[in-house]
């Protein structure tokens, strides 16, 4: 694009017409340096491959779409350029009359309250992923770097605990509308138990009848039942060697125990092994164990990743992904994840990384 600060204005009309709401995405870019360009509408479950809902070229720097949907509901709009080597696409929620933007790489709407809420999420998301995003492409080329893989660990860290509160927030102030239901289905995978249920308990019927909404709830009876507090829960996987195991050959016998939930194609479990591997190497003599349990589905790759990793504890897995039985027991949603148990294989924290792993280690095992 010639311009990187052409403004793209589109308007969304929604018009109730026997049963159904009637669109029109009117796009005036102001300027034919977009000519070709194509402007697609795609419902949000579709598969891409079915094509899209309607679109149609730009001409002239001008472009309009009409039709109808059967409800208010997400949607998502592509902007690219004739080769498709410059793809925008922004989530939208079809509800009355909208405007969009484009400023550069980005589209901007606005003109709905779940939009205009939408929209602060993903500015803010943006904001706080920022320093994140940086450090990562600088990774991406240096991952033997192990300053830069720690600097990585720790920012990640950091932008969880603020995005975290960020979410909450934003969630608390939508709980009513279809904006905080996505906003919880973007962030889940990063709240607490405790947040879930406090969000859950402050929504009404129709926040609650959301099909991910209802699977969320039911995932947090499964947590409740390996809560702090609440004794580990046995099961049977497989070693790399594809011999038979119990948990319970491993717990229980005087040490405390990581069980540490991971997967060779996780990109945040492999920059957080090392502190696994020096946290290991430091408490394994004062009474410290760890047990990898990987949600793979190749063995070639998890053996793989153990061995590069240095990887000396046992390691477990059923080699079925996130259908692991081991996931569903203990409700892991997103990984890393961790659970430490004490000497007789009570559960007494989770969720540990870097410095909360070395600093609850140093206080159990001075």
């Amino acid at each position: 694009m010639k311009n990187p600060s052409l403004l793209l204005v589109a308007t969304f009309l929604l018009l109730a017409c026997t049963g159904q709401n009637r669109y029109a995405i009117q796009l005036d870019a102001a300027s034919s340096d977009v000519d070709g360009y194509q402007l697609a509408l795609y419902h949000q479950n579709a598969d891409p491959s079915l094509g899209a809902l309607d679109s149609a070229l730009v001409e002239k720097g001008r472009c309009e779409i009409n039709g109808t949907i059967d409800s208010a509901d997400w949607y998502v709009l592509v902007f690219h350029d004739p080769q498709r080597a410059k793809t925008m696409t922004q989530l939208v929620y079809l509800d009355g009359k909208l405007d969009v933007k484009l400023s550069g790489d980005r589209l901007q709407i606005q003109g709905s309250a779940v939009n205009d809420a939408w929209q602060g999420f993903m500015d803010e998301y943006e904001q706080l992923s920022a320093s994140v995003v940086a450090l990562n492409q600088q990774y991406m080329t240096d991952p033997s770097n192990a300053g830069l893989q720690q600097e990585l660990a720790k920012a990640y860290q950091d932008f969880e605990a603020a995005f975290r509160k960020m979410a909450l927030k934003s969630i608390k102030e939508n709980i009513g509308n279809a904006a905080g239901v996505q906003m919880l289905k973007s962030s889940a995978a990063m709240l607490e138990d405790a947040d879930i249920e406090g969000l859950l308990g402050e929504a009404n019927d129709t926040f609650l009848s959301d099909p991910f909404v209802k699977d969320l709830a039911d995932q947090l009876v499964k947590s409740k039942r390996v809560s702090i507090g609440q004794p580990y829960v046995d099961m049977v996987l497989f070693t790399p060697e594809g011999d038979t195991v119990s948990l319970s050959e491993y717990v229980g016998k005087g040490h405390y125990v990581l069980l540490d939930f991971w997967a060779s194609w996780c990109g945040p479990c492999l920059r957080e092994l090392p502190n696994v591997v020096n946290a290991y190497k430091k408490y394994h003599s004062k009474g410290f164990d760890v047990i990898g349990i990987s949600l793979d589905e190749s063995s070639q790759d998890w053996k793989a990743a153990i061995t590069k990793h240095g990887l000396e504890w046992p390691q477990l897995s059923d080699l079925s992904g996130w259908k692991s039985v081991a996931a569903n027991l203990y409700a892991v949603s997103s990984i890393p994840h961790t659970v430490l148990l004490d000497p007789e294989g009570v559960i007494v924290m989770k969720n540990l990384r870097g410095e909360g792993l070395e600093a609850a280690l140093a206080e159990r095992l001075r």
